[in-house]
């Protein structure tokens, strides 16, 4: 069973966070993607969640802050979405877990994981939001760039420093990284002997670039200039449904960072560097 953990942070105070996503009258505005025309019906409430007629119910603890969301098409077979939000020193922090239910296909729960954390992320405007942290969405694949390198070093650094990826393999001329959301990358030195000749040149970072999917652009594009790293474009809408910026990693290679801005289901990304 697949499952995943979002945590949002904000500067406001838990109790008001707490309050907010209790009162399920709430839902279709923080929320839109998850239920939409909601309306009391009996003991329950009913509206529309990715088409289909559904039930919505919440349960809540003041105590210890938990949020419990039930949503199903049938009353007395609903489906578990576990909120807690936490007092942190400076405000709160909201953790959501999504679980794969048994007979749900993974491009269903791929679409509940989007239109939550897209929902989550929308609730920072009204709480003084500081941070999303998420995985990105599909995990991670087998099938992954390298890069020839003439600063070897220099770029592994980048990625592990700026970037968060983490080292799973390396030895004087090899390594290889992956990053907490499942992208992975490989830098091979362009001074080793005896590769395929295709491979004894550095790339000088055109006609290629990297796209990495973060919880947060903003957030991303905040940190990486406090940073003092080099951001080649502003953080900004585009017109495929990312909001993107891009820098420039030490070989010159373009790197897309990015968030989706909608669901819409699977839509595939047109050239994402402009």
């Amino acid at each position: 069973m697949k499952n995943r953990t979002i945590t949002v942070t904000f500067s406001a105070d838990r109790d008001a966070v707490f309050a907010y996503l209790r009162t399920l009258e709430n839902l279709p505005h923080w929320a839109p993607g998850l239920c939409d025309g909601l309306r009391n019906d009996g003991d329950l409430f009913r509206g529309q969640m990715f088409g289909a007629d559904t039930y919505f119910a919440v349960t809540a603890d003041e105590r210890t802050g938990v949020v419990d969301l039930l949503f199903g098409t049938h009353a007395d077979e609903m489906i578990l979405l576990p909120l807690r939000v936490v007092r942190q020193s400076h405000g709160c922090a909201v953790i959501a877990t999504v679980f794969q239910p048994t007979d749900w296909a993974d491009e269903l729960f791929e679409l509940l994981y989007e239109a939550l954390l897209m929902s989550l992320r929308g609730l920072r405007p009204r709480f003084q939001g500081r941070r999303v942290e998420a995985p990105a969405t599909m995990g991670g694949t087998p099938f992954y760039p390298g890069l020839v390198t003439a600063r070897f070093y220099e770029t592994w650094d980048f990625y592990t420093t700026y970037l968060g990826f983490r080292t799973v393999a390396e030895c004087d001329f090899y390594v290889q990284l992956a990053h907490p959301g499942g992208a992975q990358i490989s830098f091979l030195r362009h001074e080793l002997d005896g590769p395929s000749p295709e491979l004894v040149s550095a790339t000088d970072g055109r006609g290629f670039w990297l796209n990495l999917d973060v919880a947060d652009a903003d957030a991303e594009y905040a940190r990486l200039a406090a940073a003092g790293v080099t951001l080649a474009t502003p953080v900004e809408d585009k017109p495929w449904g990312d909001r993107q910026f891009i820098v420039r990693d030490p070989n010159g290679v373009l790197i897309s960072i990015a968030h989706r801005l909608e669901v819409h289901g699977r839509e595939s990304r047109p050239l994402a560097v402009n």
